[in-house]
């Protein structure tokens, strides 16, 4: 599968949410083209609403958490609903944490979910475990249902985007993002997919450069506009529509403020091949709450047996070290395509 095409102009920035949260911002939700919802680490939900054609100011802050705020889903309001709500199905079966969850509302499995842990479930509407998919390094960080429910996609750790049938094959990859892959949500108006990841960017499969290394999340408003959050608080939007743009002076200051925060390429001063680096330096996040661990890669050696020192050295598990030797090959991927 080739890269979902994100039409004939490019995305470029539109604007920048202020004031920012003040910590990560972990989930975005796009719940109409005029508000967007936006959720943080430092605890609080933020509801801003459109004043202009390429301005959003906050209307609200919802301060009613105690902690991480790391999700967001819109329920419309309907006459018939007094509030309360009851569980109708109970997902039972993963052993581990469900990073990912879709609703499949279209196609020949119209009404059934997929999740995910270190493995992909469909479910029907019963909460009956249909099928178990498996194919990539764990976790499955997220899943999007494409258009025409026939196929979806799923995000991990090992940089790739893949695309699966629900017979539970994969019939492709997407590659481009050079580090973990957070979110894939659906696109709209001619983009298939967007995504975003710990690599600066989101992707329409066009490059939303960040100053941030991580993009948590990523939501389309309908008319085709781009939403993301970042690990530095903030909330930006990106549009390919003219009259959207933000004014140039703030499209070129914010590359600026881009290019200063993203590391480049540090020159190999050995007699060799400059194209080939003698090492690559790879981020690891061993927890959510911490900095990630540079791994040092030798270009040339084993990469089971740097994952192998990189774990025992910080005592992960025979799991984690796999998902680092898969990591590592997808870097080398990258490097020397």
């Amino acid at each position: 599968m080739t890269a979902p095409q994100g039409g004939s102009h490019p995305y470029d920035l539109s604007c920048i949410l202020d004031p920012p949260h003040l910590s990560d911002v972990k989930a975005v939700l796009a719940i109409s083209n005029d508000m967007i919802a936006s959720a943080s680490r430092d605890s609080s939900v933020g509801i801003w609403t459109r004043v202009g054609q390429s301005k959003f100011e906050l209307k609200a802050l919802l301060d009613g958490h105690h902690a991480y705020v790391n999700s967001l889903a819109y329920i419309p309001s309907t006459d018939e609903s007094d509030g309360e709500w009851d569980c109708e199905t109970v997902l039972e079966g993963h052993d581990q944490a469900v990073w990912g969850v879709a609703i499949i509302d279209e196609g020949p499995k119209e009404g059934c979910y997929l999740t995910a842990d270190r493995m992909i479930f469909l479910w029907n509407q019963k909460g009956e475990v249909l099928q178990r998919f498996k194919g990539s390094p764990e976790p499955v960080r997220s899943l999007a249902i494409l258009p025409g429910g026939e196929t979806f996609a799923s995000a991990c750790n090992d940089n790739l985007i893949r695309i699966w049938n629900f017979e539970g094959s994969v019939v492709g990859n997407l590659k481009g993002h050079t580090d973990y892959v957070y979110q894939v949500v659906p696109g709209v108006q001619g983009v298939e997919l967007v995504s975003c990841g710990e690599d600066h960017t989101a992707r329409a499969w066009t490059i939303l450069l960040h100053p941030c290394q991580t993009v948590w999340s990523v939501s389309c408003l309908s008319n085709g506009d781009i939403v993301t959050g970042g690990s530095d608080g903030g909330v930006r939007i990106w549009t390919r529509a003219s009259d959207r743009l933000a004014d140039q002076d703030i499209r070129d200051a914010y590359m600026e403020v881009v290019k200063e925060k993203i590391p480049s390429p540090q020159p190999d001063n050995n007699n060799r091949d400059q194209s080939e680096p003698a090492s690559l330096t790879i981020d690891i996040d061993l927890s959510d709450d911490d900095l990630p661990i540079p791994l040092v890669f030798q270009i040339g050696s084993d990469p089971r047996a740097t994952a192998e020192a990189f774990g025992q050295e910080h005592g992960l598990s025979d799991n984690y070290i796999n998902q680092i030797e898969a990591f590592i090959k997808a870097h080398l991927e990258v490097a020397n395509p």
